[in-house]
């Protein structure tokens, strides 16, 4: 089940993230779609600017030229120049139409119509009309041929620098774009890009969008001349205008996740934590139920009336009530230390302490349980500078606990070396064996509360996993370090490291 709600969590985290991406993408696009849209406007805006301006131009100039004759372009090259409309219909008075039309009684015939009394009246119309109409003939004759005279003027000339920055930069406010730019006018000159005029440092990046915009459409033929445009803090732009939703969406699914992470690892720490628990109480009713067992039966012996025991007999039975009792009480007591270890209220008591002397008398101590079970204790002190402040109960314990695992986990003969000597700032104490070893992938979880080696878990090795854990605990509140190197079946060697001066508090435990 937990590892089902693993991959279903992991799953829906991930979509979690897709989903936030695709949406903070989806607004990205947006927002640069509608700036795109914006900077295009402000393009099209400067353009239709310089286009008005040259039309507002050419009224100007056409305006202080004065007025035309109506046929002196030559619109009308078979009309008389200096004979109005008008002065050719004053000799008759009237116009004349004739129409061809068939009927009955003038067949093929030409029958003009009657003539129109209001003749003058009709002429001054039609005068009118064709001096009006000359007129705008001959002004858009006048058009073409100044824009074409433009067309043939150098680009500086047709836009004034000044004037295009102030329209460009107005024309980019207009549209709500408030961000720097860099702009220039490009052309080709004999088939290569040519930047006219703008600004000095215009160099978009390959990652720089930029806006351009044809100029001069209505010219013939059309040239390529286009104002360009990009603006260097775009991106950034971009990112703070959605970093509103981005930033706080990325935290929350980081929070997420962490979480996630962090509830995954406590709930297999706890489920290891049940398994270990559970072979700890394996262990420790095993260890418990022998020793009872041992005293149960001497007590019953003891209690026979039946039967008389000689006084040698006595002296072992009760002496073998007497090393259960003790060793019983010894389980017992670690236990309890420990839980008062792990609680924070062992006390400590820190005195100056010559390793070497500890050292010297724990091995002597400890030599007869290595003879009796036919092995060797070797020990080479080399420490030059033994003394450490310390525990010295503790520190005995642990080296006792040390010399203990070399001998239970030694199937014969057992060969242990225990050693000091100086390095760097510590003294340093060496327990090595010759024993079964501890492989690599458990090395890192020997020092774990109730963790046991499962290959070490032997029927006549049992205990509860309890002494390396105080091992190191020990050693740290001694500031000190505790390493391990093993190899599996040749033996193992552990190392403490008790500074020589240290500057951190003592005993963190009191």
């Amino acid at each position: 089940m937990i590892y089902t709600l693993s991959v279903v969590m992991a799953i829906a985290a991930a979509s979690l993230i897709g989903v936030q991406m695709m949406t903070i993408k989806h607004t990205a696009e947006l927002q640069e779609k509608n700036f795109r849209t914006q900077a295009y406007q402000a393009l099209q805006d400067v353009s239709e600017f310089i286009d008005i301006a040259e039309i507002n131009q050419f009224f100007i100039i056409d305006a202080e030229q004065g007025d035309y004759p109506s046929n002196s372009t030559g619109l009308f090259p078979n009309s008389d120049p200096n004979l109005p409309l008008s002065s050719a219909l004053e000799e008759s008075g009237e116009i004349a139409a004739y129409r061809k039309f068939p009927d009955k009684n003038h067949v093929g015939k030409i029958t003009p119509p009657p003539s129109f009394s209001n003749g003058n009246l009709q002429v001054q119309s039609f005068q009118s009309g064709y001096n009006r109409k000359s007129a705008q003939d001959a002004q858009k004759l006048r058009f073409q041929i100044f824009m074409k005279e433009r067309a043939e003027l150098a680009i500086s000339l047709r836009i004034p620098p000044d004037i295009l920055s102030q329209r460009l930069d107005s024309a980019l406010k207009r549209n709500d774009i408030p961000l720097g730019y860099k702009y220039t006018i490009l052309t080709q000159i004999d088939g290569k890009n040519a930047y006219i005029m703008g600004s000095e440092d215009y160099k978009p990046g390959k990652r720089t969008k930029e806006y351009k915009k044809l100029l001069f459409p209505e010219d013939d033929p059309v040239k390529p001349v286009y104002l360009c445009v990009y603006f260097p803090d775009q991106n950034s732009s971009f990112f703070s205008s959605t970093s509103f939703m981005v930033i706080p969406s990325l935290l929350l699914t980081l929070i997420i996740i962490v979480i996630f992470i962090v509830t995954l690892q406590i709930i297999l720490r706890q489920k290891k934590i049940s398994q270990i628990k559970n072979d700890f109480i394996n262990n420790m009713t095993h260890e418990l139920k022998t020793p009872i067992s041992t005293i149960s039966l001497a007590s019953q012996m003891l209690r026979d009336s039946s039967v008389s025991l000689p006084a040698s007999t006595i002296d072992h039975i009760s002496g073998v009530i007497f090393d259960e009792s003790k060793r019983l009480s010894s389980q017992v007591e670690k236990v309890l230390q420990m839980a008062v270890f792990n609680e924070g209220r062992l006390k400590l008591k820190f005195t100056q302490i010559d390793l070497n002397k500890l050292v010297e008398t724990v091995a002597s101590n400890f030599e007869i349980r290595v003879t009796t079970e036919n092995g060797e204790l070797k020990t080479d002190l080399q420490a030059e500078n033994p003394v450490i402040k310390g525990d010295e109960v503790h520190i005995t314990n642990v080296i006792f606990n040390l010399l203990d695992n070399a001998v239970k986990y030694t199937k014969t003969n057992p060969l242990i070396e225990l050693s000091t000597e100086n390095k760097n700032g510590y003294v340093i104490v060496q327990v090595k064996d010759n024993g079964i070893g501890i492989p690599k992938e458990h090395q890192t979880q020997i020092f774990e509360r109730f963790f046991r080696v499962p290959t070490g878990n032997l029927h006549n090795v049992k205990g509860f996993g309890l002494g390396l854990s105080y091992v190191k605990r020990i050693v740290d509140v001694h500031n000190g370090k505790i390493k391990v190197d093993s190899t599996l079946g040749k033996g193992t060697r552990f190392r403490l490291y008790f500074p020589l001066k240290n500057t951190q508090n003592y005993g963190k435990e009191s």
